[in-house]
């Protein structure tokens, strides 16, 4: 059957969770993954159950579900004290996401230090990746790092050797090809085909390359444009998708400029259902 489409509501960060869901319904979207982060769009990391409670009734009374709880909490800090901050700010959102019906919770991975060797922030994220798995396990909870620009994972690549060997039925990768444009970037195919099984969410989205300037190489330039538009043949990547037995979510992370967030999500909604009808 075709795939689920769903909106990460960082696009409707100008309006309320409550907007956000209204717009998500009425534009036909299946699901709707909801940020969290201590700035309130959309929830803050201290919400009360009963909050997150009224916010599944209001999700599902539109007509939709809580595809994942998008999260800010980072996975991989050498400092053991902040690692464990942040393993036990990641425990308190994966009971949130339990309350909002959400199974999966997206996370950051960390940034490279260079005080530390490569090795030694690999083994940081290798263990404390091992220790969300159990606790995954435990809460029935799928933990899922985003494939991103400025963090250890930012290529496919990166994802494997970071990964490789700690397959667990509770972890996955949100696999985000339009970050990769920008650092990271191998064939869109290739990519697919290296992280087959961990991808657990795909974000999708497109850039168009632009000139750089010499030296500068943190992030390759570029601008944001519409998914059709850009260097990613999103086509190509979905019958890549397919074949490799993905069968999650299509989500919605488009930064390109629109009239309206009406216009913005209507128009995805019939990009997203062209690519997911490959699935069917």
């Amino acid at each position: 059957m075709a795939l689920k489409i769903s909106l990460y509501t960082l696009l409707a960060n100008k309006v309320s969770l409550d907007e956000a869901i209204t717009l998500t319904a009425n534009a036909g979207f299946d699901g709707i993954d909801i940020r969290q982060r201590d700035d309130g769009v959309h929830i803050m990391p201290d919400i009360s159950d009963a909050d997150a409670a009224a916010i599944r009734t209001k999700v599902e009374d539109a007509g939709l579900e809580v595809s994942g709880l998008t999260t800010y909490w980072e996975i991989g800090k050498v400092d053991r004290d902040a690692a464990r901050v942040e393993f036990d700010a990641l425990k308190r959102s994966m009971h949130t996401a339990n309350v909002l019906g959400a199974g999966f919770v997206r996370v950051s991975s960390g940034d490279y230090d260079k005080a530390y060797s490569y090795e030694v922030c690999r083994a940081a994220f290798r263990e404390q990746m091992t220790a969300a798995a159990a606790l995954g396990a435990e809460m029935g909870i799928v933990i899922t790092p985003e494939q991103h620009g400025g963090r250890y994972i930012a290529s496919a690549g990166q994802c494997l050797d970071m990964c490789r060997g700690l397959e667990h039925p509770n972890l996955g990768i949100v696999f985000d090809p339009g970050n990769a444009v920008s650092e990271g970037f191998e064939r869109p195919w290739v990519q697919v085909r290296m992280l087959g099984s961990w991808i657990r969410n795909v974000h999708v989205k497109n850039r168009m390359t632009s000139e750089g300037e010499a030296g500068v190489n943190e992030r390759l330039p570029g601008g944001n444009c519409k998914a059709d538009a850009g260097v990613l043949d999103w086509d190509m990547i979905a019958d890549e998708l397919a074949a490799v037995g993905y069968d999650g979510y299509l989500t919605c992370e488009d930064f390109a400029e629109f009239d309206s967030l009406e216009e913005k999500f209507a128009w995805n909604v019939e990009f997203l259902r062209g690519l997911a009808s490959k699935f069917g």
